[in-house]
């Protein structure tokens, strides 16, 4: 899903950073220069407590959004996704739980030096310690379905279940963004996986897919294609 970036209010160096970070996690984008100046006054001003679990896992959240904005645009990239991925490290030292830091390390680590098998087990640490995570889901399985081949069996048969928990709590809108492009090469896999979720919720999906003009014969359900 694409997401523009967000004018802040003037008052936004008021704000918490957890609110930046809560919005981070569902999806929205900040200008980098609003989010540095953000972060430095948080740390300036902040009483920064060892392994503290809000801190840590705040800071490293805006860090890594300040890492993607500028993406396209540093000519330091390298060295900003090596302080991302100290950051990331030392979140998850304090905070081994945290399925958004897991999928992150995994995405720095993978734009820092390519997709390597070792980077697979922060994706898998993601769905072990949070399969089932309201937003994270939709870019988690997305880039799951990417590398789709490349995962274990066991991973593969939760990036099938997370699917199916998108199309379950009716996230039909993001489930066939995701059915259409990166898993439509492994369609028919999800379409049998369906089998698990409620008659309604494979029916509704069904529905949105027709008006697309595409039928994928999801068991149980009754669509006419126009």
């Amino acid at each position: 899903m694409a997401w523009s970036a967000i004018t802040l209010p003037t008052s936004w160096r008021q704000l918490p950073l957890e609110q930046f970070a809560n919005r981070i996690v569902r999806g929205e984008t900040f200008p980098s220069d609003q989010l540095q100046e953000k972060l430095r006054l948080y740390r300036e001003t902040g009483q920064l407590i060892p392994c503290g679990a809000t801190a840590a896992h705040d800071t490293s959240i805006v860090d890594l959004a300040i890492v993607r904005g500028r993406l396209d645009a540093s000519s330091a990239i390298d060295a900003d996704l090596e302080r991302s991925q100290r950051s990331l490290l030392k979140a998850l030292s304090c905070l081994p739980s945290d399925s958004y830091l897991w999928f992150s390390l995994f995405q720095v680590e993978s734009l820092r030096t390519g997709l390597r098998r070792e980077y697979i087990r922060y994706l898998d640490m993601s769905y072990q310690v949070g399969p089932n995570e309201g937003w994270l889901a939709i870019p988690r399985n997305r880039a799951a379905f990417a590398i789709f081949p490349a995962l274990p069996e066991a991973l593969q048969s939760r990036v099938l279940d997370e699917f199916c928990l998108l199309v379950r709590t009716e996230l039909y809108a993001e489930a066939i963004q995701i059915f259409l492009g990166a898993a439509q090469p492994y369609q028919d896999l999800i379409v049998r996986r369906l089998e698990t979720i409620p008659l309604k919720n494979r029916q509704l999906f069904a529905v949105q897919l027709a008006r697309k003009g595409i039928d994928p014969h999801i068991p149980g359900t009754s669509v006419v294609v126009r």
